[in-house]
């Protein structure tokens, strides 16, 4: 039982919801990385309003801003390998797609007729 959870767990790890349109995931992303800039904008308009007077203060403010890069980064690269997946699969379906559309069509005949075993080679022995 374990091991069916765990195997299913590494499979959701990738899920999407089937009709998540790709334009609000992305958009989620950009909307995720400007609240970021927000923050960090944020933190810099109030060390410019000198709240933070104190040397001490100061660091903690660089070590804030490092973290929260740090958290954005961690975020981006988490969702990013996720998109990865999900597109490196449309990639592969749409070019099977794709590839499919551009085989020449063969007539219904030889589509419906068995194919023939022994070819060119078994002819020859005979």
């Amino acid at each position: 039982m374990a091991k069916s959870k765990r195997q299913k767990s590494q499979n959701s790890t990738y899920a999407f919801l089937p009709n998540a349109p790709k334009a609000l995931v992305y958009d989620a992303i950009a909307t995720l990385n400007r609240d970021f800039e927000q923050v960090l904008s944020d933190l810099e308009r109030l060390e410019g309003l000198r709240l933070f007077p104190r040397r001490w203060q100061r660091e903690f403010l660089k070590v804030w801003r490092a973290t929260l890069e740090e958290t954005r980064a961690w975020v981006n690269f988490d969702v990013i390998e996720v998109l990865h997946h999900r597109e490196e699969r449309e990639w592969a379906r749409f070019g099977r797609i794709r590839q499919r559309s551009e085989k020449p069509s063969e007539p219904r005949a030889e589509l419906l007729a068995p194919a023939k075993s022994g070819g060119r080679k078994s002819q020859r022995r005979k």
